[in-house]
């Protein structure tokens, strides 16, 4: 939730949207380098959810729109490569966790 709120703060600020994109399309191109996990100290790997709820929380908020479809192809590619990877080995915490991102905020 912390995140979420964070992620809304920084697509409420157009100018801020366009200083963050570059770099979240950059973590996420090298997304191994980055290792993310939760907050906890777990291992388990979210990088993928992570991105896509960030980006979701971008989409939603209409300053963003003309920053985000200039970065769109490229984000998207990268997200999609993230999704791939780690469905591949998705541990059943990560799928609770999903779950839980798909009824708190309404997605397929």
């Amino acid at each position: 939730r912390a995140a979420a709120m964070m992620w809304s703060s920084i697509a409420s600020s157009g100018t801020t949207v366009e200083k963050v994109l570059p770099t979240l399309l950059r973590a996420m191109e090298d997304w191994p380098v980055h290792s993310v996990s939760t907050s906890d100290g777990d291992d388990t790997d979210i990088f993928a959810l992570a991105a896509t709820l960030a980006l979701w929380l971008i989409m939603q908020e209409p300053k963003c729109q003309e920053t985000l479809m200039s970065y769109a192809p490229q984000l998207l590619m990268a997200l999609l490569f993230q999704i791939f990877m780690s469905t591949e080995q998705m541990p059943e915490d990560v799928n609770i966790f999903w779950r839980g991102c798909q009824e708190e905020h309404g997605l397929p």
